[in-house]
């Protein structure tokens, strides 16, 4: 006999539960407003849960928060067991009130299913529910200003009109306890600014309960990397052969292994998975002994070890020399229509795992592992002891695999990879604390010339979605710099330091994949640069971890046209990333407020640490004041990192801001070394010491052959008191970067691309050479100035664009100097490393019909480049390097549409 067991609300014992339709329900994303009635930006120095009070009374409850009550009638929970069971719940309140709960059986008893908040929320509260493919993960309860949420704290729930709830199907002995999963009610204060189905102030409420809920196993950025190189592979009777060039494994090529440790300790990489996995290794006494060796390399470089297994198998398909199987038909997961599947990890092969990787691990002093190929969906096989379709007693499998896994040692990280991991998420990460949720992907479309970049920009655009959809806190996600595609157009060394940062940008994380090929293959005096840049990086964000485990969304998300800007800060200092994935460039806009975080200080400087290293010419001189707007210019492919800090006491020298600056006292004033790219007009702003003011300024070079002693210039912009902002202009032509500015026909309209309605996006230059110039300023300076100020600098308001008219072919025209380029007379062949493209950008490529160029009148071939994940990714380019000499370039492109 089933026993449906209530307990109803009474001086200790409460009633409540969540009606709701289902994940379709949730409420659609509020439609664009007109920029006079947009919600103001969000308050990222607030904190993400405001406090919440539940009143456990009799027949229902009361959650009351920030102003706002909605009452529930019904129990606090269900229990659906044969027998009657003795309940006791407890409720503790912190950031969120927590509820807790204990069943002891009085006779034998199978219990079925737990229900928490089995009743009705009041009419006026508005129901979401946020899901995954497999589950249900949040019941939200609008109301107000005011969004209240309740979570299993568990990575599998139910959500209807039953309530939260789960099936244990678990048969209690006489007097045995249980423990069911608990519940916790959050809330937080709506802001108004809608992402897809949920407000911004719930994605970051809940994803900040998931960090709070569990402490976080790790309170470092992760760092890690896996040696598998899938170059040289083919297929052949049923297995994936390497070569043994690149072929890194410990049955095989244990020496290649150690160079991959290496590297590790010179970059900073603390974890480290090999290849075999256990199950397969081919001779367990010889890959032992390798482990034991390289384990014993390792440990004094400060790197951890760690190997594999596939959940599906538990082989790797990559390394199963033997053709080993599982012959084990009775664990395999069962379909509705009785087809097998995978092992179903709540079937005798969870044990099976358990015991064999515990030992495995123990005896080998392992301190991670890659759980990879992860596929639960619906059971329906009847001798696993849990109820038809189960998808619950499978998760409890896997999260008991990862604790047990976990407790070998307090560093010990668990790793997953390939599969279904996202219908799981965000919880699971309370046992996985790295998510790796793709293989190298490109989810959409960008133009561009090398898949280093796409990948990039395509997993900051999967983090960024992946956070806003599940509420993955940044911090969990392992960010895979995949360095596995070595023969794109324009080469990845020209990608490789945005690549690193853009991801950076968002989360403490990277795991370099394929790391070691990638400075195998690149020219020798590059390689040590390269390892240079990755650990200096990788070192700051393990000094800045406390700001970096938070991550402000400022502005756009990650795609075609976007502007990005991420923040991490706290108080009255931290970081500003601005990130530009588009060939051309962007204006980031951001105010020194709690917009980005700022929640005290009222003075603050700003500086540039990347890619210049000096403080920020755009903020207000001397300083900037608490809600001044900055606006900087961020050029095509580029990322800028900017630092905010109080601001200090007046110096006694003369700061720079602009260039890193080189200054030296003189008779008159000072005298100041300067360096940048040919031709680039800087702006810089100059801050003198209290009572002293600029006079004059003039700039020079060092005298060389009269012939190579080109012009340099330097004027006084504006000037107050004993602050002044300058221009400088450095010698020789400017080498061209974005094409932007277009005369098209017919119509004969001058266009700034890109523009309303044309799909053409404009032209970027790769590699057109160029070198640094360096300039002496002579600054002279009067006496008795008083304390200036002047406003952050803003650039020139440009018109708005006009839609193109409309045609099915249109002729754009554009002309760029190029100072130097190999002449064509030398009979240049194009390369892929030195020569110099130009990329023409369409949002769109499968518009395009035909495109037929002209240089300075001349026909030229216009190729394209298919992306490497994705061949039907097209970008069209064209080849400067033996088709255009130096001097001035009249490019021609007659574009038919389809």
């Amino acid at each position: 006999m089933r026993f449906i067991q209530s307990i109803f609300l009474l001086a200790l014992m409460g009633a409540t539960c969540a009606a709701s339709a289902g994940a379709d329900s949730a409420a659609r994303p509020a439609e664009k407003l007109p920029e006079d009635r947009q919600p103001p930006p969000f308050n990222w120095s607030q904190p993400m849960l405001i406090p919440v009070k539940v009143e456990v009374q009799p027949g229902g409850a009361r959650l009351s928060a920030g102003g706002q009550t909605i009452r529930f009638t019904g129990e606090l929970f269900r229990l659906d067991a044969d027998q009657a069971l003795d309940a006791r719940w407890k409720m503790a309140e912190r950031e969120f009130t927590t509820f807790s709960l204990d069943v002891t059986a009085r006779a034998s008893s199978r219990l079925r299913r737990v229900q928490w908040f089995a009743g009705e929320w009041e009419p006026e509260a508005e129901q979401a529910i946020q899901s995954t493919r497999l589950m249900d993960n949040v019941l939200f309860l609008r109301k107000g200003d005011v969004s209240f949420f309740l979570s299993l704290d568990f990575p599998f729930s139910r959500i209807d009109t039953n309530g939260v709830s789960y099936p244990p199907n678990e048969t209690l002995a006489p007097d045995q306890r249980y423990s069911a999963h608990s519940l916790t009610i959050g809330a937080c204060r709506l802001s108004g600014i809608r992402v897809g189905k949920y407000d911004r102030a719930e994605i970051e409420a809940v994803s900040r309960y998931v960090e709070q809920r569990f402490p976080p196993r790790f309170e470092r950025p992760m760092f890690l990397s896996a040696c598998i190189v899938n170059r040289m592979t083919y297929v052949r009777d049923g297995l994936i052969f390497y070569s043994m060039h690149d072929n890194p494994t410990l049955g095989l090529n244990p020496e290649l292994l150690e160079e991959d440790i290496r590297l590790c300790g010179e970059l900073g990489i603390e974890y480290f998975q090999v290849f075999e996995g256990v199950f397969d290794w081919p001779d367990e006494a010889k890959a032992g002994a390798a482990l034991r060796k390289l384990t014993k390399l390792a440990k004094p470089l400060g790197v951890r070890l760690g190997d594999y297994v596939g959940l599906d198998g538990p082989y790797c398909p990559h390394y199963n020399y033997e053709k080993r199987s599982l012959d084990k038909p009775e664990w395999r997961q069962k379909s509705a229509d009785g087809k097998d599947g995978p092992p179903c990890l709540a079937s005798g092969y969870g044990d099976f795992l358990r015991e064999k990787l515990v030992a495995h691990n123990r005896k080998y002093a392992e301190q991670m592992i890659c759980l990879d190929f992860l596929s639960i969906h619906p059971c329906h096989a009847t001798s696993h002891g849990h109820a038809p379709g189960d998808i619950y007693q499978q998760v409890r499998g896997l999260v008991a695999l990862c604790e047990v896994l976990g407790a070998i040692d307090p560093e010990y990280l668990v790793w997953s990879n390939s599969g279904n991991w996202q219908d799981f998420m965000p919880k699971l990460t309370w046992v996985n604390p790295n998510v790796y949720l793709t293989d190298p992907i490109v989810r959409g479309y960008e133009p561009t010339l090398n898949t280093l970049k796409i990948l990039g920009d395509s997993r900051r655009e999967q983090m960024v979605s992946i956070h806003d959809r599940y509420f993955v806190p940044f911090r969990a996600f392992c960010n895979c710099e995949y360095y596995a595609f070595p023969r794109s157009r324009v080469h990845d060394l020209r990608v490789f330091e945005y690549s690193f940062l853009q991801g950076l940008a968002v989360t403490p994380n990277i795991c370099p994949a394929e790391v070691r090929t990638f400075f195998n293959r690149i020219p020798g005096p590059q390689r040590d640069a390269c390892a240079r840049f990755m650990r200096r990086w990788m070192d700051f964000v393990r000094k800045n971890f406390d700001l970096w485990k938070h991550t402000a969304i400022v502005s756009d998300s990650p795609g075609i046209g976007a502007t990005e800007i991420y923040a991490h800060t706290r108080a009255d200092r931290g970081f500003v990333c601005l990130v530009n994935q588009n060939p051309f460039p962007r204006t980031a806009r951001f105010r020194l407020d709690q917009s980005i975080g700022l929640t005290t200080g009222e003075k603050f400087f700003v500086s540039e640490i990347y890619p210049k290293e000096s403080p920020l010419a755009e903020q207000a001189l001397p300083g900037s004041a608490r809600g001044q707007e900055l606006v900087c210019e961020v050029p095509p492919h580029s990322v800028r990192f900017l630092q905010i800090e109080p601001a200090q006491k007046s110096s006694r020298s003369l700061q720079v801001l602009g260039l890193p600056a080189q200054v030296k006292r003189t008779s008159s004033g000072y005298d100041i070394v300067l360096s940048a790219p040919q031709g680039k007009l800087e702006k810089l702003g100059l801050v003198f010491p209290p009572g002293e003011a600029l006079a004059s300024v003039s700039a020079r070079r060092k005298p060389t052959v009269k012939a190579y002693t080109f012009p340099v210039s330097a004027r006084m912009v504006e000037q107050s008191g004993n602050v002044a902002r300058v221009e400088v202009q450095f010698p020789r032509g400017l080498a061209p970067r974005a094409l932007g500015s277009w005369k098209v026909t017919p119509g004969d309209v001058q266009a700034q691309l890109p523009a309303s309605g044309c799909h053409f996006l404009g032209g970027l230059v790769h590699g057109a050479f160029s070198e640094d110039y360096e300039v002496e300023l002579n600054v002279t300076t009067k006496r008795d100035a008083t304390a200036g100020s002047l406003p952050p600098t803003a650039p020139t308001e440009q018109p708005k664009a006009e839609p193109l008219p409309e045609a099915k072919q249109q002729t754009f025209t554009t002309s760029f100097d190029l100072p130097f380029i190999e002449s064509p007379g030398w009979n240049v062949m194009p390369g892929y490393e030195d020569d110099t493209v130009l990329e023409l950008a369409f949002d769109d490529p499968q518009t395009v019909k035909n495109i037929a160029a002209r240089l300075n009148g001349k026909p030229v071939e216009v190729r394209t480049y298919p992306c490497a994940r994705r061949g039907e990714f097209l970008t069209h380019y064209i080849e400067l390097t033996g088709n255009a000499k130096p001097g001035t370039i009249e490019l021609s492109l007659d574009i038919e549409w389809k």
